[in-house]
C-alpha cells in the first residue's frame, strides 16, 4: 500500500467542511492532503508520522479510496491489409458454451461484510475518545478483523488496554456497545 493513491470519498468531503466524525488533528491533516494524486510514498516525505495507520483509519470510516488506475487510451486498430483475391477459409467450429465454474469464495471473506465495515467505523470513533491519535495502532487487530469472532478477539485485546486505567469492569461496560451478536 506504501506507493499507493488515495482520493476522498464524498463522505471525506463533507467531513472536511462539517468535522463530524471526531477525527485527531494528525487524521484530519492527512485527510487534507489526500488529493487523489500523490501517492503514500510522496505523503510519506512530508514528514507525517504514523501515516499509514491515519490512512488505516481514513479508509476504515470511509472517508478516503483507492483511486483506481485508468488503462491508456488504446489507438484504433490498423485496417486489414487489401485482398487481391478471395481467401479460401476453413470452415469455422464452434464449441458449446459454458458457463465458467464460480470462484470459491473463502470462509472469512463469507462472514465479513458490509455490517463489520460500520462495526469497525464505530469503534474507530468510540475508541478515538480514549486513546486519541494512538487509536489506529490500538485498533489494528480490530481493522484487520474478516469475521465477527476476529473482531470479538481484537476487542477483549483493546479492553484489556483500557482496564489498565480505568478498571475491567467498567471497561467491559465501554466496550459491550461495540460487540455484535456471535
Amino acid at each position: 500500500m506504501s506507493s499507493g493513491v488515495f482520493q476522498k470519498t464524498e463522505s471525506g468531503k463533507a467531513e472536511i467542511a462539517r468535522r463530524q466524525a471526531g477525527l485527531s488533528p494528525a487524521t484530519r491533516t492527512v485527510l487534507i492532503m489526500v488529493n487523489g494524486n500523490d501517492s503514500v510514498n510522496v505523503l510519506a516525505a512530508r514528514g507525517l508520522p504514523q501515516l499509514q495507520g491515519h490512512l488505516d483509519t481514513l479508509l476504515a470510516l470511509g472517508l478516503i479510496e483507492p483511486v483506481v488506475a485508468r488503462a491508456a487510451p488504446v489507438a484504433p486498430p490498423l485496417p486489414p491489409p487489401a485482398v487481391t483475391q478471395s481467401p479460401v477459409v476453413p470452415p469455422v467450429i464452434e464449441a458449446p458454451l459454458t458457463a465458467p465454474a464460480p470462484a470459491s469464495v473463502p470462509a472469512q471473506a463469507a462472514t465479513a461484510g458490509p455490517g463489520l465495515d460500520a462495526l469497525r467505523r464505530k469503534a474507530l470513533v468510540h475508541l478515538g475518545n480514549h486513546f486519541g491519535p494512538d487509536t489506529p495502532l490500538v485498533a489494528q487487530a480490530l481493522l484487520g478483523a474478516r469475521s465477527v469472532a476476529e473482531f470479538n478477539a481484537a476487542l477483549d485485546g483493546i479492553e484489556s488496554k483500557l482496564a489498565i486505567y480505568m478498571g475491567r469492569k467498567q471497561a467491559a461496560r465501554e466496550l459491550q456497545a461495540l460487540r455484535p451478536a456471535t
